[in-house]
This record gives C-alpha cells, sequence and structure tokens, in this order.
C-alpha cells in the first residue's frame, strides 16, 4: 500500500499566526484542489474558499494541503492512489477518513489545527483514530463556497485540533468572537447505538469522571435514520457524474454507479425526510445539554481489516445536521451531540476535562 506523511502540498508560510492546514478538498488559491483524486482537474483555484480566506483574516498561518480518500468517500483514511496517511499512534491502523492528512498532520504537531469536511464523519473519524479532537458544525453554518461537493445535503466544514482549546481557536478563527459558552450544571443524555463493549465501557468511565449528570435515553430507531445513506450515495453520484470514471477507483466507481442507480422520486423523499429526523435528536436533547455516545462503534480497525465502515455512530449526525465533537477518552472516543448551532456549548462542556 502506498503511504504518504499526510501533506498533498507543505507550504513554508511565514509569520507569527496559528498554522492551518486545509483538507485537499477546499479551494486554496494557487493549488489545485484534487479531492484526492487523478480525475479532477489539475488547475490551481483562483481564490481561497471563503472558510480560507476567514481564516487569513482571523491572522492563520495556511501552511498547506493534506490528503484524504478519494472525492471524500471513503471513512477508512485508505486511497490506494495517492496515498495513506500513516496513523501516528500505530501505523498498522486506519488512520480514519476521509479527512485523514488533516487529522495526522495535527496529531503529529506539523499543524496547530487544520480544516476538514464531514459529509458522514469525515471529521470526527479520523480524529478518533488518531488520537485528536473534531467538531462536526452544524449543517450550514460554515459557508460550502468553494468546497467540493460530495453530499451538500450533508455536507459541513469543520475543524480538527489536539484538544479542545485547539477547537474553540479554530472556530474563533473562522468565526471571529466565538466563545465557547460554559455551562454550571451539566445535564447529558447516554445514548447507546450498538456499539463494541470496549467503546461503549471507555465512553462510560470518561462520563462518570465528569461530575455530570447522566440520564439514559433510548434510540431504538437509529438503524432506520442510517438508511438515510442512500442520499449521501445519490448526490455523490450527481455531484461527481462528469468526472472522467476510467481514472476512479474501481470502488469510486461503483459507488457512483449505485448513486446513480437511486430514483430520483426516492431522492426528494429521503430530503423531505430529514426533518424529522432532526426532530428524533431534538426530542432526546429535550432537557438534557448533549448527546453522549461513542464516536468509533469499536476499536480502530488495521489497515488489513476487511470491514473498514466506520460511519455507524456518526452519519445519522450528519442526517440530523447537528453539530457534535469528538475527543480522545483511554480506551476510546467520547462524541458529544448538540443543539443546531450551539457548537459554544458543545465546547464549553468539555473545556473543563
Amino acid at each position: 500500500m502506498r503511504q504518504t506523511d499526510g501533506w498533498v502540498v507543505r507550504l513554508d508560510a511565514a509569520g507569527g499566526g496559528p498554522r492551518v492546514a486545509v483538507k485537499d478538498a477546499i479551494a486554496v488559491a494557487g493549488l489545485p484542489t484534487r479531492v484526492g483524486s487523478l480525475a479532477t482537474p489539475d488547475t490551481p483555484a483562483g481564490a481561497d474558499a471563503p472558510c480560507v480566506a476567514a481564516v487569513r483574516r482571523s491572522g492563520g498561518r495556511i501552511v498547506g494541503t493534506t490528503a484524504l480518500t478519494e472525492l471524500c468517500w471513503d471513512e477508512s483514511g485508505i486511497n490506494e492512489v495517492l496515498g495513506t496517511p500513516v496513523n501516528p499512534l500505530d501505523p498498522a491502523l486506519v488512520p480514519g477518513g476521509s479527512s485523514s492528512g488533516s487529522a495526522v498532520v495535527v496529531a503529529r504537531g506539523e499543524a496547530d489545527v487544520a480544516l476538514g469536511t464531514d459529509t458522514g464523519g469525515s471529521v470526527r473519524i479520523p480524529a478518533a483514530c488518531c488520537g485528536v479532537a473534531g467538531l462536526k458544525t452544524t449543517w450550514g453554518r460554515i459557508p460550502l463556497a468553494g468546497v467540493h461537493p460530495l453530499s451538500p445535503s450533508y455536507d459541513t466544514v469543520g475543524p480538527i485540533a489536539r484538544d479542545v482549546a485547539g477547537l474553540a481557536l479554530a472556530m474563533r478563527l473562522l468565526e471571529p468572537g466565538f466563545s465557547p459558552r460554559p455551562v454550571a450544571r451539566p445535564v447529558v443524555a447516554r445514548i447507546r447505538p450498538p456499539a463494541s463493549a470496549v467503546t461503549d465501557a471507555a465512553v462510560d468511565r470518561a462520563l462518570e469522571a465528569t461530575g455530570w449528570e447522566i440520564v439514559e435515553k433510548p434510540v431504538p430507531w437509529w438503524f432506520e435514520v442510517r438508511s438515510y445513506g442512500r442520499l449521501l450515495g445519490a448526490e455523490g453520484a450527481r455531484a461527481n457524474a462528469e468526472l472522467p470514471r476510467h481514472l476512479l477507483r474501481p470502488t469510486t466507481r461503483k459507488a457512483i454507479e449505485r448513486g446513480v442507480a437511486v430514483p430520483r422520486e426516492r431522492v426528494m423523499e429521503l430530503r423531505a425526510g430529514l426533518a424529522e429526523v432532526q426532530l428524533r435528536f431534538l426530542r432526546l436533547l429535550d432537557g438534557v445539554h448533549a448527546l453522549a455516545l461513542p464516536t468509533l462503534d469499536r476499536p480502530t480497525p488495521r489497515l488489513t481489516d476487511r470491514d473498514l465502515r466506520l460511519v455507524q455512530l456518526t452519519f445519522p449526525i450528519n442526517a440530523a445536521r447537528l453539530p457534535a465533537v469528538s475527543v480522545p477518552v483511554p480506551g476510546g472516543s467520547l462524541q458529544l451531540v448538540g443543539r443546531p448551532y450551539d457548537e459554544e456549548t458543545l465546547l464549553g462542556l468539555l473545556g473543563g476535562l
């Protein structure tokens, strides 16, 4: 398997501001946006994406672009053509994707923060695999202009950093004035979608150590929400339909073929159903500050494992269009989910940990 250090282009950006890496699905002026593929045009971007421009205005130094899976369409982090970033915790483990390079360079201390995209878990999953923190922002909060589309119904931009303080720094770069909101008496709902005993136990131990009031809430409909992945596939196929198929990996070609086969009527039904998905999560959030669950449903898989599906506990949050943060805890990772446009509370909850 071809490997990479996580960078696509590494820039020598002089200055004293925070070092910011950018996933190579987000336009950086003067650099091509290849999106981890040989099928995309090798044409330099004429301008920064608005989110990158905001970072520059806030004093961030763009220090390079980072590797990812082809077209953001794989959660394992493996890119057999352009290289798979090496997981800094253990080279035998997947780095997680699709924002694999962004998590790797942050974990190695080569960037203070990195921008990634999260459509089904692509910020939180690599953060969890590499032992760092990742924030999926509310759908619509960060502008998507200049970002290569996968699924417009779910696409978001969000930061990866070594810790919660780094995520808050990244949000201030994106939105000057952003500030975590402390919570005096946190009440958090523990939800238990299917996960391994190891990952569940790690989250339970972490929650016990917080001093928060923890309540249990059932999610018997979890598998129903996962069915909305068909919309991601259908929109991804349409967004990338004009790319030359012969230059794509076989798995990406098959994903596009499956997506094209989803009837337009079904696409419309799934889009209309997203409001009900969000309502289900908002009912869970009634009376609590956040929902708690693992980020991954099992320990980080090895590169040689056959089952590399990692979105089981992250994608339903994208379907609900809610913010979610992943932080490492001993033995696993903790994911907190909040109300729309309330990233401030999520980071405020974690600020004292």
